[in-house]
């Protein structure tokens, strides 16, 4: 049965009104429109909806059964057209983002702070998962935006992504103020035989620094595992061995002496912070306006 919409609009304001011309006034319509989309109205469904009395109409049994439903049918498809009206207007909705905890922490924080500062209506819904988890997120339909780090091949082959490179990041050794510093650059070699401190393998951010010296010739084997950054230059400034950290995320503690770079021959190859979006699916306002915010940073 394929009723038009407007005919429902109609039948809920006779009856609102109790008169066919006073409903053609409340909706800018001539009475004969009301009268004959309440006809067509009536002819789809097989029943009598309303029945005249002096001065106006009464519902019937039929009549009151439709307006129960369908006044609140047209309440709920109300309050859908005002709540979208809110999510374009930024004054709600979510916005579901999928992070490491350290680029959490270290890049997106401020940008998260200053979203929510200009629109706080919009319910921020962060998960914080490692780079394969991230874009299992995002291919999931349950995040708009991931954070990842780069290179990526598994994401960046994937034509159903769209990825922007954003900051370059660089893989450092550091030690705290009592850890003896070498005299010189260090080898590959030597960097293995260090005490080394390190995130735990199932990161992207690992595996790139692990291929990198495999490239070497030198497989290393750390003496400690973490789970976040913030450990790794928690241990290193504790003095408990040599952490492989990003310089552009330990910059407070290099700066104030609390930990210090170890200079080595051959570094890791600069990394790169990655935006990823689904190519063909488009985004919500709130997800729109959250890039435009860091595009706008960084332009």
């Amino acid at each position: 049965m394929d009723i038009k919409l407007e005919r429902y609009r109609i039948f809920t304001t006779v009856a609102d009104t109790g008169s066919f011309s006073a409903a053609a006034e409340a909706l800018f319509i001539t009475q004969s429109a009301v009268s004959q989309n309440i006809k067509a109205l009536e002819d789809a469904l097989g029943s009598v909806l309303f029945f005249r009395r002096h001065g106006g109409v009464v519902l019937t049994e039929a009549g009151k059964v439709l307006y129960k439903y369908a006044s609140r049918a047209l309440a709920m498809l109300s309050a859908a057209e005002h709540k979208l009206g809110e999510y374009a207007a930024l004054t709600a909705g979510e916005l579901p983002i999928a992070a490491s905890d350290t680029l959490c922490m270290h890049w997106l924080m401020p940008y998260l702070e200053k979203f929510h500062a200009v629109y706080p209506g919009i319910r921020l819904n962060i998960f914080n998962r490692v780079t394969s988890e991230t874009i299992a997120e995002l291919k999931s339909g349950r995040a708009e935006i991931a954070f990842v780090n780069l290179p990526y091949p598994q994401a960046e082959n994937d034509d159903s992504l769209r990825i922007t490179r954003s900051m370059a990041l660089h893989e450092i050794f550091v030690c705290g103020s009592s850890f003896p510093m070498p005299d010189h650059a260090l080898t590959a070699k030597e960097v293995a035989a260090l005490p080394l401190i390190m995130l735990e393998n199932n990161s992207n951010t690992r595996n790139l620094v692990d291929e990198h010296f495999s490239a070497c010739g030198v497989h290393l084997e750390p003496e400690i595992e973490l789970g976040s950054h913030e450990l790794l230059l928690a241990f290193a400034e504790a003095n408990l061995g040599v952490s492989c950290v990003t310089r552009e995320f330990a910059s407070d503690h290099l700066k104030d002496g609390r930990l210090r770079e170890i200079p080595i021959l051959d570094p890791p190859d600069a990394r790169s912070l990655g935006i990823c979006t689904m190519a063909n699916v488009p985004l919500s306002a709130a997800a729109a306006a959250f890039l435009r915010f860091i595009a706008k940073d960084e332009a």
